[in-house]
């Protein structure tokens, strides 16, 4: 469900006065989901010109074991897509099924974001009407724009937020994506929905481990990716747990997987060979045995590697071939880049022209609480706090001994753990938390960085001692927009993605799109065309939702609502496959029930 800011401000406002002289919402003003949010969100108790987010936002709630696995699970997806739709003034998060944040990304450090990090409850019952608040209550997608949010001082807000199912396809939360200003709903969505099922996948393997998982596509090459389904088999054959996506494939009511009858020859799957299925309407799925290993779940969104890491970018090979010399002589690197940019790639690139076989650890600075980088760098020993790994465990630095450690995003970390790495970096050894022990580590030392590390260092914000450490080389990666070799680059991604022939006029959209998430955000759109295009199918402007008007869309433009972004989505495939419905209904991973029925609705 997809909201635009059709109703002036003013008539929200005196709904607003309404509910505090306990009348009703007008109807039709809201539509019904978001005016059952604000009555609920007046009936806590919630002043509608509360004026801070800073007086309702429940804060410093401690994280359980299982927010803890959410968090694990959700943390490198979100900070690859950060790397799109990060920036100033937003805010990417993932929320458990009671709206306390688990993991966060923000660049906000004083404005009302900067309170969105992990520990922070952002229920409905705290701050009202909020996406993820009715996504939580709804179980569908949302967006606010603006003025829809309960709380007047929301109303520059743009958020969207989509469902994360976890055990039985209950709720285990929700992803959000928080900002001042506007962003492209359909591309949003589109990337939200794609993570959601990553981490859905990933929460499957954490509670399955030690039985059969089987992968479920109607689509063979993506086995492996987010769009699959997930089921577990035990020994009998039959279904104990099956994934939200795993559900649709086989047509199966989310709540009766584990009641379907469906017993399955669990001899007949492998890992290294693909099986068919056939389903009961004539309709056949791909099978694959899968594992966290094959499944496309250990490095996630990878695309462009740095194994065939080639460029015709005159600036960006002659930045390569400097830093190569600098870092095989043993010095350490600064790489400057936007986000987005490739300095991850580049990184391991670096490493790899050295020591492929050696180990490479990035560390992301800005990505954990500050209350768990250090644990993170450092490791701690046995009994250091409550839970800790009995005989404790190593940090990054020490899993780095002998190879490469990289630390992303090198300028967000805080001064106090500063001190900690220069005296890491000067000894050559680490001790670990809760311990006196020094153990002698090895590593060579890669740092990235989006902020200017000479302004921090300026302003005392970062450590002028250990910038110098730091700074053996620095290097400024060239933003997408102003590389040479787009084409090239374009070409790369699609092979990575399954080698669909792009059309010449989708080749001239991706040329001349400005590109703001960079090499990421370039990432993202081409493996979701090459998913919309269906196998072997070639990929047209159409394939690229969001991106084909960009240019030509005014401001007055008015947004579509996600029924209409659906049922566009729903004929596509229809469309694509000459009115087989079956075949329609596979491709897009629900039943020919629900295909159907969103066929026939009535159009918005």
């Amino acid at each position: 469900m997809l909201l635009t800011p059709a109703v002036h401000k003013s008539q929200l406002d005196q709904a607003r006065r309404l509910l505090l002289q306990g009348d009703s919402l007008p109807d039709d003003l809201l539509p019904e989901a978001v005016a059952r949010s604000w009555q609920r969100s007046f009936n806590a108790g919630i002043h509608p010109w509360d004026s801070s987010l800073q007086q309702r936002a429940v804060k410093g709630v401690a994280l359980s074991a299982e927010d803890q696995r959410l968090a694990l699970c959700a943390k490198d997806d979100i900070d690859r897509l950060w790397e799109s739709f990060g920036g100033p003034s937003w805010s990417l998060l993932c929320v458990n099924a009671g709206g306390l944040i688990v993991y966060s990304r923000n660049d906000d450090d004083s404005g009302p974001l900067s309170l969105l990090s992990a520990g922070t409850r952002i229920a409905e019952s705290d701050i009202g009407t909020t996406a993820p608040a009715c996504t939580l209550r709804e179980k569908e997608p949302f967006a606010l724009m603006g003025c829809h949010h309960y709380l007047k001082e929301f109303d520059r807000f743009f958020c969207v937020s989509v469902p994360v199912y976890g055990r039985n396809n209950e709720l285990a939360g929700a992803l959000d994506i928080t900002g001042i200003g506007e962003r492209n709903v359909r591309v949003v969505f589109e990337q939200l929905r794609i993570v959601a099922m990553a981490i859905e996948n990933r929460l499957f393997f954490q509670r399955s481990e030690g039985q059969q998982i089987i992968s479920l596509q109607a689509d063979q090459r993506l086995l492996g990716s987010p769009f699959q389904g997930l089921i577990a088999l035990n020994e009998k054959g039959r279904i104990t747990d099956a994934t939200h996506n795993a559900c649709q494939i086989l047509q199966l009511p989310d709540d009766l997987a584990m009641e379907s009858g469906l017993v399955f020859d669990t001899s007949r799957f492998s890992s290294e060979q693909v099986s068919r299925l056939s389903l009961t309407d004539g309709s056949s799925v791909y099978a694959l045995a899968a594992t966290p290993d094959n499944s496309g779940l250990e490095q996630p969104w990878q695309g462009f590697t740095p194994q065939n890491f080639t460029t015709t970018d005159p600036v960006l090979k002659q930045a390569f071939q400097q830093a190569g010399k600098a870092f095989n002589a043993g010095l350490p690197v600064i790489i400057h880049g936007e986000t987005g940019s490739g300095k991850e790639v580049f990184a391991r690139a670096l490493h790899n022209s050295r020591d492929p076989s050696a180990p490479f650890v990035a560390v992301n600075c800005s990505a954990l609480p500050e209350s768990l980088i250090e644990a993170e760098l450092f490791g701690y020993s046995e009994g250091t706090f409550t839970g800790a790994r009995k005989g404790g465990a190593a940090g990054r630095i020490e899993d780095a001994d002998g190879g490469t450690l990289l630390l992303d995003e090198i300028g967000d970390m805080p001064l106090s753990l500063q001190t900690r790495l220069l005296r890491v970096l000067q000894e050559r050894s680490v001790t670990r938390l809760g311990s006196s022990e020094s153990r002698p580590v090895n590593v060579r030392v890669i740092s990235a960085t989006h902020c200017d590390l000479h302004a921090l260092v300026e302003s005392k914000n970062f450590r002028e001692d250990l910038f110098y450490r730091l700074k053996g080389l620095e290097i400024q990666l060239p933003a997408l927009r102003e590389r040479r070799d787009k084409r090239q680059l374009i070409d790369q991604l699609l092979s990575n993605a399954g080698a669909n022939r792009l059309l010449e006029q989708s080749y001239h959209l991706l040329l001349g799109y400005h590109w703001p998430g960079n090499i990421r955000e370039l990432e993202n759109a081409i493996k979701l065309a090459v998913a919309l295009a269906g196998p072997g199918e070639e990929i047209g402007t159409e394939h690229f939702p969001g991106y084909q008007s960009v240019d030509s869309q005014g401001s007055d433009s008015e947004p579509q609502t996600l029924a209409q972004i659906e049922r566009q989505a729903v004929q596509d495939a229809v469309d694509r496959h000459h009115g087989n419905l079956s075949a329609a209904a596979a491709q897009l991973g629900i039943s020919r029930t629900t295909l159907y029925k969103k066929l026939t609705l009535p159009q918005a």
